[in-house]
């Protein structure tokens, strides 16, 4: 198979941010190795590697994600008082 280009290597690792996206962050590590090995629809080593990365590093900025939740408030946005019809 002919080397991907960088292009089509980073639309692959984008497939795997995806998939990795919305998947839970507490996972023990036996079992977030066979959810990825279960997960990655590619065969190539080169793709297999990319799909990983983008997998992981989705998990890592959801880990990130909830550490920064537990210590930010969140502050309501004020709701905009509609102009009175006088």
């Amino acid at each position: 198979m002919a080397d991907k280009s960088a292009f089509e290597l980073s639309r692959i690792y984008a497939k795997g941010w995806s998939a990795g996206k919305g998947h839970p962050v507490d996972l023990p590590p036996e079992t977030l190795e066979a959810t990825v090995a279960a997960l990655n629809p590619y065969e190539a080593s080169d793709e297999r590697e990319r799909w990983t990365l983008g997998f992981r590093d989705a998990l890592r900025r959801n880990e990130e994600m909830a550490s920064r939740g537990s210590r930010h408030k969140r502050v309501p946005v004020p709701t905009p008082i509609p102009p009175s019809g006088e």
